[in-house]
C-alpha cells in the first residue's frame, strides 16, 4: 500500500503551554491604577476594570468568572462568591478576605448609587452605559492597560489575564513553604477552590 506518513510534528503539541507570567504586587498595583487612563466617561468602566483585576489577583478566578456574577452571587456578609458557570459545569463557592470584601461592597454600593439599586438576578460588574461587563470588554481594556507594567512573558508575546490564576496559585504554594506547611498534603485544597 502506498500511504503517506504524516510527520508527528507537523501539529503541535495541544499539551504544551506557555510558561505562566506571574505579577508582582507592584505591576498588580500599577495596571488597576492604570485603568484610570481607560475612556470612562461616566466613571463606571475605570472602576469595574480596576476592581476585576484586583478579584482575579486575589482569588484566582478565570476571567470569565467574574463576568457571570449576579449580585446574588457576591454574599459579602459571609464573605463568600458563588461560581456557577464553572469550566465543568459544578458550583463552586470562594471565600474571600475581608479586605476583598470591602473593596466588593464600596464598588456595590458605588454602582447602586450611580446607576440605581441592582436587584439579586442582575449583573455585579457594568461598564460605561449600563451595559452589563463582558469578557471581550475586559479582554480589551487589559489590552490597552497592560503596556504600562513592560511585561517580556515566555511563550507569547504580551501578559494575560489568565496569568493572574497562575500568579494567585504560585503566591498560595509560595506562602504555605514559606510557613512550613507541607504543600503536597494541601494542593487538593488549592485544586478544589480554584475549581
Amino acid at each position: 500500500a502506498e500511504a503517506e506518513v504524516i510527520h508527528s510534528l507537523i501539529y503541535k503539541n495541544v499539551h504544551d503551554r506557555p510558561t505562566p507570567y506571574i505579577y508582582s504586587e507592584k505591576e498588580v498595583l500599577l495596571l488597576m491604577n492604570e485603568c484610570k487612563t481607560l475612556y470612562s466617561p461616566d466613571g463606571i468602566r475605570a472602576y469595574s476594570i480596576k476592581t476585576v483585576i484586583g478579584l482575579l489577583w486575589c482569588t484566582g478566578m478565570r476571567p470569565s468568572e467574574p463576568i457571570n456574577l449576579k449580585v446574588a452571587d457576591v454574599d459579602l456578609n459571609k464573605k463568600i462568591i458563588r461560581i456557577q458557570k464553572t469550566k465543568f459545569s459544578k458550583e463552586r463557592y470562594i471565600p474571600i478576605d475581608n479586605s476583598v470584601a470591602k473593596k466588593l461592597e464600596a464598588y456595590k454600593r458605588w454602582i447602586n448609587n450611580k446607576l440605581g439599586y441592582k436587584a439579586p438576578s442582575e449583573a455585579f460588574f457594568y461598564t460605561t452605559g449600563v451595559t452589563p461587563l463582558t469578557e471581550s470588554a475586559l479582554a480589551y481594556a487589559f489590552k490597552l492597560i497592560r503596556p504600562c507594567i513592560g511585561a517580556n512573558p515566555k511563550g507569547y508575546p504580551f501578559v494575560r489575564l489568565y496569568d493572574f490564576r497562575h500568579t494567585m496559585a504560585c503566591n498560595t504554594i509560595r506562602r504555605w513553604n514559606e510557613q512550613g506547611i507541607d504543600v503536597n498534603a494541601k494542593l487538593h485544597v488549592l485544586s478544589t477552590y480554584m475549581g
